[in-house]
Formats: structure tokens, sequence, C-alpha cells
């Protein structure tokens, strides 16, 4: 599989820096994010395009592996730029994947419990969604566990012969990869 570079990216307020790379995580290749959604800033006195926050963290959500966390960068981002974020743009970039920014968000208030950067509708969007959701089991869901960390829920998929929804991802979005990565002729 060719390495994909994400840009540079950072909060607004200078509040994280971070570069992405070297791992499609679930489908956030396919997730809508968007560059031209970038602003001009300054990198360590070299002008760059940053990407917006919302943007940021949904690349972020899947980036939970054992040696390898984004949470906090999440956390920060949200603690920085959270009450000028737009949240619905954000739960359209993450889709079917809201559980992860529910877990991200639930560790954003264990770190910081008394900001209010997270409107009050996001958490009555997400915890009405996972109250649904548990009390209503879709027992056709996949396993997810490789979208998480493929090597950490690797004996799901390998001994126990759970669906690698991962691998399939993988597959389906090799075309658009091939596509992206070719040559200028």
């Amino acid at each position: 599989m060719p390495n994909i570079a994400w840009i540079v990216g950072a909060g607004r307020a200078k509040a994280s820096i971070d570069r992405l790379v070297d791992r499609i995580h679930s489908d956030e290749w396919l997730l809508g994010i968007r560059v031209d959604r970038a602003f001009d800033s300054e990198v360590l006195g070299i002008p760059a395009k940053v990407l917006a926050p919302e943007e940021l963290i949904a690349s972020k959500i899947f980036v939970a592996f054992r040696e390898r966390f984004d949470g906090a960068d999440i956390a920060h981002l949200v603690y920085a730029a959270g009450t000028s974020m737009d949240w619905s743009r954000l739960l359209s970039l993450v889709g079917q994947h809201w559980e992860m920014l529910l877990w991200s968000l639930i560790l954003f208030h264990y770190v910081y419990p008394s900001s209010k950067a997270v409107p009050m509708l996001i958490w009555d969007e997400l915890l009405t969604k996972f109250r649904f959701e548990t009390e209503n089991p879709d027992a056709q869901a996949p396993f997810r566990g490789s979208l998480v960390d493929e090597k950490m829920f690797a004996i799901d998929t390998r001994e126990w012969k759970l669906r690698d929804v991962l691998a399939e991802y993988r597959e389906e979005a090799q075309p658009k990869i091939r596509e992206v990565t070719k040559p200028a002729a």
C-alpha cells in the first residue's frame, strides 16, 4: 500500500501541531476531509495551510493504537477551538463512526470537566444515539475492532474469524489511492 501523507495540521490558537503519516484509518480516506477548508498560517516560520479543527479531529479519531494515541490532540483541539467549531460539520465528517467521536469527547470531558467547549446539543445527540444503540443492538453490525487497532484486535480477525472491516475499507480504497498517487502525465 502506498504511503499517504496527510497535511501538517494545527488547531486554532496554536493549540496543536501534528503530522499524520503512513496509514489509512478505517475509511478516513472517504470521510470528506477537505484541504480547501484549510486556512493560511505559519508553521516554524514557513507559510502553510492548516486544516480546520473539524477536519483535523475527524482525521485523528482512529489514531488509537497502543504505540500512538491522538486522544490528547483531540482534547486540546476541542479545548482551544470547541466554542467556535462547526459541530454539524464534524458530525457529518465522522458519520457512521460517531461513537469514536463520543469516545474522544468523553476523554475530553474527563480531562477538562469544567469546560463547556462541547455544546449540550452535541452531547444530547451523541448520548441519545448511544443509549438507543445499547438498548437496541444491531445483530448484523460487524466487528469493528480492526478499525481501532488492527494489531491489538488481530486475534479477533485471524483466530476468531470475525469480519475485518479495515481490510475491506483498504481494498475498496485501493483504486482511489492509485488514482490520487498516479504521477502526472
